[in-house]
């Protein structure tokens, strides 16, 4: 552990130690990497040193270096201190136990109380699956603010008319965010399922646990039935929509042929129309013979 991102708490055992992790697509040079994730995600676990951006991806982590994991001082400590940014008295986090260690977490905030020898793999294990909770958790807020906007797009799913021609470009935007939380999900879906290692590590006993209590695999299934729905409703907005525009252009097409033929019976007509009366009104010719032989009697 580096003293250069320990944090004295009150309360704690000598060489206890607050770390904050930051997971950067790309980290900084001289910066400690603490693991990487699977190439899908392209993220690095970075030990932060120093201040960071507002909108960085942080986690904050409390390592209590104790062979005594039944001390109620330290539990109760370490509890505060994990529940120190709860908004609800209600909100209790989480708490583990396994081979003599102690873990407590809420939202983005983890304590570990363990041998010093296993912080780093409980700190490692713990941050990695804590990670694809978060990728659930941002999936889960996506559906949650889109679920209106879906329920209002429903009716365009059954019938498209001029007045939704001009919503064409904001279903397309809605129908790709779709497509991206269902691609997201599928990313995420080998970590969540991930089957049980045997024979089980340390490591691996942290990451089925957190699972367990967080519920991800339930969460996982239940997400892709929503998406499911969203893919439905959106495609089915697409096609109403490709129907309209084919079929509005087939009626344009068809008038301006229409149209095309009416002037050119017209011309036809204009042409024909004078010769026509100059047939009619033309004065019969009348043999002189018989003008004379009209006189003379």
């Amino acid at each position: 552990m580096s003293p250069t991102s320990s944090s004295p708490v009150a309360g704690l055992p000598p060489g206890s130690e607050v770390q904050r992790v930051a997971f950067l697509t790309a980290p900084p040079s001289g910066q400690r990497v603490l693991f990487e994730l699977p190439a899908p995600f392209r993220r690095h676990a970075v030990l932060e040193t120093g201040s960071s951006s507002p909108s960085a991806d942080i986690r904050t982590v409390l390592l209590v270096p104790s062979d005594t994991p039944d001390d109620e001082g330290l539990l109760a400590a370490m509890q505060t201190w994990v529940r120190a940014d709860a908004v609800t008295i209600a909100s209790t986090g989480h708490f583990l136990t396994l081979q003599g260690s102690r873990i407590f977490w809420h939202h983005d905030r983890f304590a570990i109380l363990a041998p010093a020898d296993r912080l780093e793999t409980l700190r490692n294990a713990l941050l990695e699956t804590a990670w694809y909770d978060g990728e659930l958790q941002t999936i889960e807020r996506a559906l949650g603010d889109a679920w209106p906007e879906m329920e209002a797009d429903l009716p365009l799913s059954f019938e498209f008319d001029h007045e939704a021609v001009a919503r064409r470009p904001e279903l397309r935007e809605r129908y790709r965010k779709t497509l991206v939380l269902r691609a997201r999900l599928a990313r995420v879906a080998p970590q969540v399922h991930s089957p049980h290692v045997h024979p089980a590590t340390l490591a691996s006993q942290v990451a089925e646990r957190y699972r367990e209590r967080t519920r991800m695999l339930p969460r996982h299934e239940f997400l892709s039935e929503q998406i499911e729905v969203f893919e439905r409703v959106y495609e089915n907005c697409s096609q109403r929509a490709s129907d309209f525009m084919l079929t509005r252009s087939s009626n344009t097409l068809e008038w301006i042929i229409i149209i095309l033929l009416l002037i050119q019976t017209l011309l036809t007509v204009v042409d024909l129309l004078p010769a026509t009366p100059a047939a009619d009104t033309a004065a019969p010719t009348v043999p002189a013979a018989a003008t004379a032989s009209a006189s003379g009697q």
